[in-house]
Order: C-alpha cells, then sequence, then structure tokens
C-alpha cells in the first residue's frame, strides 16, 4: 500500500505547485496591466487628451500562448522560494525594462519632426563627435522669407549678394571680395546719418554695417578674403577723424574701397602673373636674375576653377604659343568646367581629367600652378577640397607645385588640417547624378529616394575646403613677389603698420583742426 500512494502523493504536490505558479503568473499579469493603465493615464494627461496606450488585454493572442506554455512547464527549482522584497525587485528591473524599450520608439518619432531626408541628413551629421563642432548646412528655407524692403535695415545689394553666394553662383574667393567690396561702397552712397542721433558718424556706420554682414554670415559663411575685407574696413571707419562732414567722410570711404579693389585685388593678380612670367625681376648690377616659372612646350596642371590662375595662363598663352594644361576636377561641383571654357576661348590646348585619375597623368606634367583660398599663419596654404591630394601626387612624381595667392588672403590662424575649421555644403550635392539619360532607364536613382533609404544608415559629409601642408608646397608668388609658407606673420606685421600710419593721419587732421579753432 505505501508503495502504491507515493506516486499518488507526488502528483498532489505536482498539481499544487503548479496552481501555486499559476496564481503566481496571473498576479504578474494583473499587476502589470494596472501599471500599464497608470502609465496610459499619465501619458494622456501630459500629452492633452493623447491617444493611450494599449492594455495588456489588447495585446496579440501570441503573446498568451507563449504565457500559457511557460505556465505549462513545469518548474523545477532547487533554490528556496523568493520573499516579498525579492519579487518586488524583479518587478521593479521589469517595469524598468519596459519603459526603455516603450520611450525608446517615442523619442524616435519626435526627433523626425518631419519627413524630410535633408534634416536626418543634418541631424547626423551632428551625431558624429569628430564633426560636432561644424555649422550644420541649412539652406533648405527662404531666407528672405521674413524680409520687408521697406522696414529692414539690410541694404538691397547686400540681399542680391547673400542670394548669389547662397546659392552657388559666385564661388571664388575674389569675386566674393569684390561684390561684398562694391555692396559697401553702395551702402554707403545711401547711407544718411540722422542729425538727432547720439552716435558719432563712424560708430552710426558700424552699427548699420553690422546687420548687413550678419545677413551675409547668415546667407553663406564668410570667405577669408571678405572677413580681412571687413576687417580692415572697420579700422578705417573707427579711424575717421571726428571733425569732417558726412560727405568727406563717404568720400573718403568710397576712395578707400576702389584703391583696395584696385591695389590688392587687380594689381596684385597682375603682379603674381608678371612675377610668374618673369616680366618683374631683381635687377642686380644690370642683370636680370629673373626665370619663367612657365616656357614654352609645358604641360601644367591646375586644379578647380580659380580666377586668378585662369588669367595667368591667358597670358602665359600671349607670350608661349606652345604651352598644354591638363583641367583636373572633382565631384559635386565640377568647378573646372569653367575655367576649360574660359581657357577654350583663347584657343589653349587643354585636358580634362577627374581627380581620381591624377597618378595616371601626373608623369607628364612639367609642374602644378594652384590657385588658394587662404595662407595661414603656420604656412598651411587653404584651397578647394582635393587641393592636397594633388599635391601629394605632384610630390611623389617630383613635380613642383606653385600657389599663386595675393597677400590680402593672408590670414592670422593657424589650422593643421580640414577637420578643425571647414564649410559644409549642401549634403545633396554628393547624391547627384547628371547622367539624365540613366536617370530615365533607373528611375530608383533619383536623389529623394536614394536619401530616404541611405539617410539613417550613411552619414553624407560634404566639405568644402582642404589644408596642403608646406612641404608639399615648393613656392608661393604673391604680388610681393616669391615668398616662403613661413612669411605670413611678416606680411601681417607690415600690414598692421600701415593701420597705425592711417591712424597716426587720422590724428594729426584732429590736432590740426583743433588748432585752427583755437
Amino acid at each position: 500500500m505505501s508503495s502504491q500512494n507515493n506516486p499518488v502523493k507526488t502528483t498532489e504536490n505536482q498539481t499544487n505547485d503548479q496552481q501555486e505558479s499559476k496564481s503566481k503568473a496571473d498576479l504578474r499579469r494583473e499587476r502589470r496591466a494596472k501599471q500599464e493603465e497608470q502609465r496610459a493615464k499619465k501619458t494622456a494627461s501630459a500629452s492633452g487628451g493623447a491617444a493611450q496606450k494599449p492594455t495588456a488585454q489588447q495585446k496579440p493572442p501570441s503573446n498568451k500562448s507563449d504565457n500559457n506554455q511557460k505556465e505549462n512547464k513545469p518548474q523545477i527549482t532547487d533554490k528556496p522560494t523568493t520573499t516579498n522584497t525579492e519579487s518586488k525587485q524583479s518587478q521593479i528591473t521589469d517595469d524598468s525594462r519596459n519603459l526603455i524599450f516603450e520611450t525608446a520608439p517615442v523619442k524616435l518619432k519626435l526627433s523626425r519632426k518631419k519627413d524630410d531626408s535633408n534634416e536626418n541628413i543634418n541631424t547626423s551629421i551632428s551625431k558624429l563627435r569628430l564633426f560636432h563642432h561644424f555649422e550644420e548646412y541649412k539652406r533648405d528655407y527662404s531666407i528672405t522669407e521674413k524680409l520687408s524692403l521697406e522696414s529692414t535695415n539690410i541694404h538691397p545689394e547686400f540681399i542680391k549678394l547673400g542670394l548669389q553666394s547662397a546659392h552657388d553662383k559666385i564661388s571664388c574667393s575674389n569675386t566674393r571680395c569684390i561684390g561684398f567690396l562694391n555692396a559697401l561702397k553702395q551702402f554707403i552712397i545711401d547711407l544718411k546719418f540722422p542729425s538727432n542721433s547720439s552716435k558719432t558718424l563712424s560708430e552710426f556706420i558700424e552699427y548699420k554695417l553690422k546687420a548687413n554682414i550678419n545677413f551675409l554670415t547668415q546667407c553663406r559663411p564668410l570667405s577669408v578674403s571678405q572677413g580681412n575685407a571687413i576687417k580692415e574696413m572697420k579700422q578705417l571707419i573707427l579711424h575717421l577723424p571726428n571733425n569732417i562732414s558726412e560727405s568727406e567722410a563717404k568720400e573718403l570711404l568710397i576712395e578707400e574701397i576702389e584703391k583696395f579693389i584696385d591695389e590688392k585685388i587687380l594689381l596684385a593678380a597682375d603682379m603674381i602673373s608678371k612675377y610668374i612670367l618673369a616680366d618683374v625681376g631683381t635687377i642686380i648690377s644690370g642683370t636680370s636674375y629673373a626665370r619663367s616659372k612657365i616656357s614654352n612646350n609645358d604641360t601644367i596642371l591646375i586644379y578647380g576653377y580659380s580666377s586668378l590662375v585662369t588669367r595667368i595662363l591667358i597670358e602665359a598663352k600671349q607670350k608661349f604659343s606652345n604651352i598644354h594644361v591638363v583641367v583636373v576636377d572633382s565631384r559635386p561641383k565640377y568647378r573646372g568646367k569653367q575655367a576649360l571654357e574660359k581657357l577654350l576661348k583663347h584657343d589653349i590646348d587643354c585636358s580634362y581629367v577627374l581627380i581620381n585619375g591624377i597618378s595616371y597623368i601626373m608623369n607628364r606634367v612639367n609642374k602644378v600652378i594652384l590657385g588658394a583660398h587662404a595662407l595661414l599663419a603656420n604656412g598651411y596654404v587653404m584651397g578647394q577640397i582635393g587641393s592636397s591630394q594633388i599635391a601629394l601626387v605632384a610630390k611623389s612624381f617630383n613635380v613642383p607645385v606653385v600657389v599663386c595667392c595675393e597677400t590680402y588672403k593672408f590670414c592670422d590662424k593657424v589650422q593643421t588640417d580640414a577637420l578643425v575649421k571647414n564649410e559644409l555644403g549642401n549634403p545633396y550635392d554628393l547624391l547627384k547624378n547628371d547622367n539624365k539619360a540613366l536617370q530615365d532607364e533607373l528611375p530608383y536613382l533619383a536623389r529623394d529616394e536614394i536619401a530616404s533609404e541611405l539617410n539613417e544608415n550613411i552619414t553624407l559629409l560634404n566639405l568644402t575646403y582642404d589644408v596642403c601642408t608646406p612641404d608639399l608646397i615648393s613656392c608661393v608668388v604673391t604680388d610681393m613677389g616669391m615668398l616662403p609658407c613661413t612669411s605670413v606673420p611678416v606680411v601681417l606685421r607690415l600690414k598692421n603698420r600701415d593701420l597705425v600710419r592711417f591712424s597716426n593721419n587720422k590724428n594729426s587732421i584732429d590736432q590740426d583742426d583743433n588748432k585752427e579753432e583755437n
């Protein structure tokens, strides 16, 4: 009898354990349902009548079947039963996990306010720690939408220049600087100084000019050439004599602006061209030691578009009839096409190649001539993105690299690579496909569709400028002659002396006026 009763007792114990386990599972399910209802009420009250989250009764039946299977399985535990505190801790951890997994999709939805691939691309760039200090590209809105021409303080010439810069109608640093100076000249002509103003004339001009410069930076970050011109013009405005009339101050400023354009941009380009073509040189005891950097039957490589470099090559064609120019270009702007068109108009023999093929054509090149966006204080040359690659390949083939740069582009800032400070271009430009026939055959290669597929998995980074190390540059030709890359601090020191002389002249004029009054 004892042997027959033992199996009955064991089965009864198993059924009791199953009932206890079922009751625990039911209690857990009820607690979770109550907690989810409380969470739904809180979110509904916070969002102001938003839709509540689904409760445990609205869960799919697959979860119920899984729970039933788990309940029907016999639980074999060697450890003693858990206490109330342990069960509460397990419930807290389960609840925290549920909170994490439930709130994560909500955060993603809030970050995607609009289904716009351009916004997602911008946010993806800001997530990278390496590029988080870059200013995001935000030109997907109308810049002049909230401007009224009647009440705004921004001059129409600055609005025109800002829109041209934002839409990349003018890209060369010299062209942008000349455009700024012409807009400033028209701004000064149209400016009217109020008679009842508590500010001096220089303070009033600087106050009105600040809003226009802020508008330009909003359209596109200022180039180094524009920044240097703004600094010099502000110094001139600040050191205006106090005892001159409004018309005399305007004449003085307009004269200085025209002098800056003529001497530091136009005449500087003329002098650089003469230094390269050996039209100007140092003469010692009746002998000229100047030597042309370009000779007949030369093959010259240029990169992208530079107004100064194209002018030098056009003048070189008039002196040397047989020269060949290799125009290297790159995506996404293809600025080299503009240089190619100008060179072909003057019957210059040209070849056109993309930057990925320079290693195959560099062995045919005699010299490389590059333009510069700026020359930094540590001797590094800032140019178009990809210029350091050109200089590096030329160095490996022992081809000299000549950089043409005006002294007004010399900058007192220091930068060792292109990631310290740079300008971000439109990330959409990297997705453009210029082959219209290919777009017709493969419509899925459209820009918007590619962006919608890639914006969550890839970061589009369109840098504008590049930085070359001084050891890759053979020499820098400026309007002051051929200088090493390390001569920037000396040139900047000479410029500061000129500004000091101008301020001293202003003080002497004020003193003379005071003597006459006395």
